[in-house]
């Protein structure tokens, strides 16, 4: 990175020190939080429509400049992560859980637990949730969306693969809608980037007020989605016809309702990886409320990390509501789930 400490730092900070080094994971952070409204994001990359003010705020908020992990957990926890957290984050209960209604189990990734959750924030008073959609243009091309109801919640269930500027839909939500309560739910690198705008030294007031819960996802990488629809042109799938993409034991799969469209060893797909991904340390989604994802848990279940309060208080409400069955998963504070496997993978591929 640049010695900024005695220069202003402007938008050409951030396209040295992130787009440049191919780090930029187009979550729409830049955007979200440029007070005069000049930052952008075309075909997932940063662009200045105007003149830069140098505030530095882009730079301070994006989630791939210097990042003070002990700093942020301290604010969020009281504490830094232990021994045993060094590879997950910091949390307090671990369960296997899965989304009892059927019309979420139908549209789930694995247990649909995140759409259950965010389904029973609504319920209680929530404005909206901030999830990714798709494209109706384009097959396959993520989009954020400002989902208010339960249906449009359902809607837009199950992993995309491919990245989606979640905060883009904050900013929508928070800035030109005026939403005051607002659920978020993203990758690893979107979570980081929404800490800083809700608690880092250069945060966002409205933001800070508005975001009530962040339910983070579980992440290894994703692909780049011009390189990926690309890829299954070639292998004859039509996406337009994929109902669900899905990544199980070394093995990358296309669906079309029952019927299997598509099947190859992940390394097949590796070119198709956004180079962004290969420098990132996070796949427990570590910064959110509460963290989920599809490893580590039995067929149909989904491993939940609680992390904070907040996480916990939500968990709880959506299984007392009947929305979500859970149980604690015995002794993962070993260290030695695929949960932990995959964590240790990420943190030292680089």
């Amino acid at each position: 990175m640049n010695d900024l400490s005695s220069d202003k730092i402007s938008f050409t900070n951030l396209i040295d020190d992130v787009v440049d080094q191919n780090r930029c994971v187009a979550c729409g952070a830049c955007d979200a939080v440029c007070p005069v409204n000049v930052i952008k994001l075309d075909n997932f990359v940063p662009t200045l429509t105007g003149d830069c003010i140098e505030c530095g705020i882009c730079y301070n908020n994006c989630p791939r400049t210097d990042f003070d992990d002990q700093t942020l957990e301290e604010s969020i926890h009281g504490r830094t992560r232990n021994e045993g957290e060094r590879l997950t984050g910091v949390y307090s209960e671990v369960y296997a859980a899965k989304a009892i209604p059927s019309d979420i189990q139908e549209r789930a990734q694995d247990g649909g637990v995140v759409t259950a959750l965010v389904s029973q924030f609504l319920d209680e008073g929530g404005d909206a949730v901030i999830v990714a959609g798709l494209d109706e243009e384009r097959p396959w091309l993520p989009k954020p969306v400002v989902a208010r109801a339960r249906k449009e919640v359902v809607q837009a269930a199950g992993t995309k693969y491919t990245p989606s500027p979640t905060l883009l839909g904050l900013k929508k939500a928070v800035k030109e809608d005026k939403l005051e309560k607002v659920a978020v739910v993203g990758t690893p690198c979107q979570m980081r980037g929404l800490t800083r705008l809700t608690i880092g030294p250069m945060k966002n007031v409205k933001y800070r007020d508005a975001v009530d819960l962040k339910v983070g996802l579980f992440c290894m990488e994703t692909f780049s989605h011009d390189s990926f629809i690309e890829y299954l042109g070639e292998n004859d799938v039509d996406p337009a016809n994929v109902t669900k993409f899905e990544i199980k034991k070394g093995r990358f799969y296309a669906h079309a309702g029952e019927e299997r469209l598509h099947r190859a060893r992940l390394k097949k797909v590796k070119g198709l990886i956004r180079s962004c991904c290969d420098q990132c340390e996070d796949f427990a989604s570590e910064y959110a409320d509460i963290s989920v994802g599809n490893v580590a848990s039995p067929p149909g279940y989904s491993t939940v990390l609680v992390r904070t309060e907040r996480g916990k208080q939500a968990l709880e409400s959506a299984i007392k509501s009947g929305l979500i069955e859970a149980g604690p998963i015995e002794d993962f504070e070993k260290g030695e789930t695929l949960v932990h496997k995959l964590a240790e993978m990420k943190k030292s591929s680089h």
